[in-house]
């Protein structure tokens, strides 16, 4: 039966298929230059580089696609991919860019004028009698992982110890000409580019990062010259480096050669696009990261193997560096993120009127205090992290606000504490705030929570574990960190030469254990600080984590830049009324 609202005979367009992810990655694996430049059967319903519709019944027909029903839900997912294209009817789906490296299509005769001609292909598979199909035992079949197929598990050439064979004398010599130091750079390293990717199999999930990668660093990612098929007879006029350049997928534009406008500094493009880029694109998995970073390093890998710019080495050699501490440091980022500011800054922010009071407001029950507190079961359990979307109950609050205090503060925040803070109404004028402002912290070090803090926090924890559970607070050390930003470019010189001349300043924050065994040397934070009388520093809010190498570049604008719109000229709707407008201010313009 329809639902109210839905006129019979109709139904509701179905959701995505709970599936779909794996549904997208293995139609994409079909149509990926990996599969689809020797998958015969498949070759034949596209045609190869005419990229035709293939019909998605088709597709569904196939082993591994036969489970996903119904056939709806599965276009749905489909229509969500990057790579791949559904039409409107739902019917057939495409590659959105064709394919463009050699295919089983194209023809080896060097007789024949074009690569592959699709009606006497078809003539010769017909005239090819059928030949019955090998049966394979199945002890001797290889098992997949689930998700996985036979080519995805082949080596692709990015794998983490992967090891190019030696060069022939004759590809020796090829490569020394390709490469001479007396070619420019920009021509060497184009062709590097795409040497390199035609020795690699450039999966989706490659072809992703590299294909960013390059744009990041200023390398066009458009095809810039024969997208149709070449005869063979053509190739053999050019020589390996310009047939590269001609098929290239990626070229660099020749205003990248100008040093006023562009730099070659691969450390640079390395920090900025793993440090500030990465993380607000990619996915924070462990295996994401090490993929990225892989991707990166066998580029630089190439590039040194083949000598393609040793005026470079040493800073391709630093930029390689940067790839393992990528590897060491994003994963900790992305972790101690969410655990910061931490219990103790969130609950003083809150009480003292700092970030965290919207979030958790102090006064929800302004006539309860400690001793009320003790019976109350309503807010029992740990206090939830600073992250968490629950409200801190105002005895929360305050118990870890005390207790920090007692096991961190100074003589003066003691005398404070056990004087004038012991209720929620009288905290403020006890521990006023002195100043609020936002600023860059690089951590300078960690110290650990003390024998006697563990002790004072074991002891409250005993007695109150039925209510409440806090964590020992250690101390983070950090310095003052100018954050790279705009202004190199926006203030006028005298005043940024002021600004790097600013003294240096320390800074020292209460934070729990688990946070603090996450942060390491040059950790880089954008926060802001609250000043409490008695030398106590809140961190009030968190806005941003980076890695040790942080560093932002003009390229992420550059990435974001759009072309602009054609400018159009269009007639006004009264003809007459604009002519006799123009009329009159030409004889007001000649009086």
């Amino acid at each position: 039966m329809a639902r109210p609202g839905t006129p019979l005979g109709k139904t509701e367009p179905l959701g995505e298929h709970p599936e779909g992810e794996e549904i997208r990655r293995q139609v994409e694996f079909y149509f990926s230059d990996g599969n689809l430049a020797t998958d015969n059967h498949l070759l034949g319903l596209c045609g190869g580089r005419e990229n035709l519709p293939v019909s998605i019944s088709q597709i569904l027909g196939f082993k591994k696609m036969r489970r996903f029903r119904p056939k709806t839900r599965v276009v749905e997912s489909l229509r969500k991919s990057d790579f791949l294209e559904v039409d409107e009817t739902g019917k057939t789906i495409k590659r959105k860019i064709a394919i463009r490296i050699p295919t089983l299509l194209d023809d080896d005769d060097d007789d024949s004028e074009l690569a592959y001609d699709p009606a006497s292909a078809q003539e010769e598979r017909k005239a090819t009698p059928r030949r019955a199909k090998q049966v394979v035992p199945t002890t001797l079949r290889k098992e997949v992982p689930p998700g996985m197929t036979k080519n995805m598990m082949k080596p692709s050439g990015f794998e983490e110890y992967y090891v190019e064979g030696p060069l022939t004398p004759d590809q020796y010599e090829e490569e020394k000409q390709m490469y001479d130091p007396d070619i420019s750079f920009v021509e060497r390293i184009e062709v590097a580019i795409q040497r390199f990717k035609a020795k690699r199999k450039m999966h989706q999930m490659f072809v992703e990062v590299f294909s960013k990668f390059m744009r990041f660093g200023g390398v066009d990612g458009q095809q810039r010259q024969f997208t149709g098929r070449l005869a063979k007879t053509e190739l053999e006029e050019y020589d390996a480096s310009e047939i590269a350049r001609m098929m290239a997928t990626h070229h660099v534009p020749w205003d990248r050669a100008d040093p006023k406008r562009w730099t070659v500094d691969f450390e640079g493009v390395a920090k900025g696009f793993l440090s500030s880029y990465y993380p607000q694109y990619f996915s924070p998995e462990i295996r994401q990261i090490n993929r990225t970073t892989q991707v990166l390093r066998s580029f630089y890998n190439y590039i040194l193997l083949h000598n393609v710019c040793p005026e470079f080495n040493d800073d391709i050699l630093a930029a390689r560096r940067i790839c393992d501490l990528a590897d060491k440091e994003l994963p900790a980022v992305y972790a101690v993120g969410p655990l910061l500011p931490g219990t103790f800054n969130t609950c003083a922010s809150a009480l003292l009127g700092g970030y965290w009071t919207q979030i958790h407001p102090p006064n929800q029950n302004p006539d309860k205090s400690w001793d009320h507190a003790s019976r109350d079961s309503s807010w029992a359990g740990e206090i939830p992290d600073a992250t968490s979307k629950q409200t801190y109950r105002p005895e929360a609050m305050l118990a870890a606000f005390k207790l920090g205090v007692l096991a961190c503060g100074s003589e003066a925040a003691y005398n404070a504490l056990t004087t004038g803070g012991q209720d929620i109404s009288t905290i403020k004028a006890a521990f006023p705030v002195l100043g609020s402002e936002t600023v860059g912290l690089s951590v300078l070090g960690t110290e650990p929570p003390s024998d006697d803090t563990r002790a004072l926090y074991a002891a409250h924890n005993k007695k109150w574990s039925h209510k409440l559970q806090i964590e020992p607070l250690g101390k983070l050390i950090c310095d003052a960190w100018a954050v790279p930003d705009l202004e190199e470019w926006d203030l006028p010189p005298h005043l940024l030469a002021e600004k790097k001349k600013a003294r240096p300043r320390r800074f020292e924050f209460w934070i729990e254990e688990s946070a603090l065994k996450l942060c390491f040397a040059n950790m880089k934070i954008r926060a802001t600080v609250m000043k409490l009388e008695h030398e106590i520093e809140v961190l009030d809010e968190v806005q941003l984590v980076h890695c040790s190498f942080y560093e932002f570049l003009l390229n992420e604008l550059q990435m974001q830049a759009k072309v602009p719109k054609e400018v159009r000229f269009l007639k006004h709707r009264d003809l007459k009324a604009m002519e006799e407008w123009e009329a009159e201010e030409k004889a007001v313009a000649e009086v």
